[in-house]
């Protein structure tokens, strides 16, 4: 059975996320390993800007995980869960008992270059081997103008040709469609540049280039709400958003340590997210949650600095431990215990698999909301796909996510495969 929450159904439990997507990644190290340290982030002083949202988004029904973790997270609603799959994306917001979900924005530009993708022997389209194996969320990344001098066009990944505008909001909407049609719930992360945006990459757009503050923040709110009003006018809204990218220190190439300028900047793009749908979950990301990382005083400095930032939860990049994860446990579990927010691996690689998604499961009463695998085909030292003359095919790692998801009481396939037969979902 699917879980999606309406404006009928919320309760008041706040969603809060640490770190997802960002460029291929330079910084983490593997579990034992310190890693590299990168930017820390400066918390500056406190400072008026942008008023922030209207509220956040809830979370109610699914079930609860058991096991052990951080305590004194508010629990959330009981009782059956809410029927029906993520849909067009123009009503309720899914929210499944567990997220499995995966980032796989490169499959336009795969695509694009002859690559397919192979399952049992049967050529199928990514988002619905995904499906297949029990995974029941993607997650993609858009750019301001990717196209734009200095953008992602600029900086393809892995030979596909510069003549499409990958990242833009035609492509992303494209893709999300896909998504759409196989009942998969839809994250959608806003870097805020015209390129990857990452710990120590954040560059200004460059249509913003030389803007005052407060042009920043209206280009920044306009942004964010032109691309959600086409995504709603397609048919696929997000269930999800993060507005920025590993945003340790500045977003935009505004730094935090100009408290009023950074929070006016993120919240003006948040308050878009609002005006859409408030239902929608915001999340706020940190590209190392670490003690290494700075990241307590990041977090600390979102949730309590005047004025705060207006986000529902916050997800992080689990890529590099230093103790086998117990930096992980230790680092969300502070942001539940101590701000009663919910948490979330917005980005791991495969070898992280049996790590983090357990120590997210054991977190009390949904508190931890889930994983993203990021790029599974292509990324990582243990990938889901083998790949061969043009063709991706599963391996033993993503038979792996179906038993995972059922381990965790979630539905394989995360659609029934009868609701998609006659769709696009092939």
């Amino acid at each position: 059975m699917r879980t999606c929450l309406s404006a009928a159904t919320a309760t008041s439990l706040v969603l809060l996320g640490l770190g997802c997507s960002g460029a291929p990644r330079e910084e983490d190290g593997g579990t034992g390993g310190n890693g590299t340290s990168g930017t820390s982030s400066s918390v500056g002083s406190t400072g008026s800007g942008e008023p922030t949202g209207s509220g956040g988004a809830s979370i109610s029904g699914g079930a609860t995980s058991t096991g052990g973790g951080a305590t004194g997270g508010t629990s959330t609603s009981g009782g059956a869960s809410g029927s029906g799959g993520a849909g067009s994306g123009t009503g309720e917001i899914f929210n499944p008992p567990y997220i499995l979900g995966a980032d796989i924005t490169w499959t336009l530009e795969q695509e694009s270059i002859g690559r397919r993708y192979r399952d049992n022997s049967q050529t199928k389209s990514i988002e619905r081997i995904l499906v297949d194996h029990g995974f029941n969320f993607v997650r993609l990344r858009t750019f301001v103008c990717p196209d734009c001098p200095g953008g992602y066009t600029s900086e393809l990944y892995s030979g596909a040709r510069p003549t499409e505008a990958f990242g833009d909001t035609a492509h992303t909407i494209a893709m999300a469609k896909r998504v759409k049609a196989c009942g998969m719930g839809l994250f959608l992360d806003f870097h805020m540049s015209d390129t990857w945006a990452s710990i120590g990459h954040q560059n200004v757009p460059s249509a913003w280039a030389g803007m005052s503050p407060s042009q920043m923040q209206a280009a920044a709110h306009d942004h964010v709400k032109g691309v959600l009003d086409e995504m709603v006018a397609a048919g696929v809204k997000p269930d999800m958003v993060q507005v920025g990218n590993e945003t340790n220190s500045r977003m935009s190439g505004v730094s935090m340590s100009n408290w009023a300028n950074f929070s006016g900047l993120v919240n003006a793009g948040i308050r878009a997210v609002r005006e859409t749908d408030p239902n929608i979950i915001v999340w706020a990301q940190h590209g190392r949650p670490r003690p290494d990382g700075n990241f307590r005083p990041w977090v600390d400095a979102h949730l309590t600095n005047d004025p705060p930032i207006d986000v529902d939860g916050i997800c992080g990049s689990t890529y590099g431990t230093t103790n086998n994860g117990q930096d992980w446990r230790e680092q969300f579990g502070y942001i539940i215990n101590t701000y009663n927010l919910p948490v979330m691996s917005c980005e791991y690689t495969d070898d992280r698999r049996d790590l983090i998604n357990p120590i997210m499961r054991d977190f009390p009463n949904r508190m931890g909301r889930g994983t993203f695998l990021w790029e599974p085909t292509a990324y990582g030292d243990r990938r889901l796909f083998d790949f061969s003359g043009s063709t991706y095919t599963t391996n033993a790692n993503m038979d792996a996510y179906a038993r995972l998801a059922q381990s965790y009481g979630l539905p394989v396939p995360s659609t029934p495969a009868g609701e998609l037969q006659g769709t696009t979902c092939q």
